[in-house]
């Protein structure tokens, strides 16, 4: 996926740009230009923290809709 895709995909699944801030280190206002495809050239290190965002807010989602016992316990299980 493309940065700007990344992002998309981010907002899409429910997090807001100061979400996607606090778990990639991305200043909001980076996060929003390339979003808006006004960044051509997304820096490695931007990217990386975007790609590992997005593969853990998929794994969030897929453990959210998993059944239970394929979960793994929780703290208060």
């Amino acid at each position: 996926m493309k940065p700007r895709e990344l992002v998309l995909a981010l907002r899409a699944m429910g997090l807001t740009q100061k979400q996607i801030e606090q778990r990639t280190g991305i200043p909001q206002p980076t996060i929003s230009k390339i979003g808006l495809g006004r960044v051509s050239d997304v820096m490695s290190r931007h990217y990386i923290a975007l790609l590992a965002a997005y593969e853990q807010q998929v794994r969030e989602e897929a453990l959210k809709s998993a059944p239970r016992a394929l979960r793994r316990p929780s703290a208060d299980e």
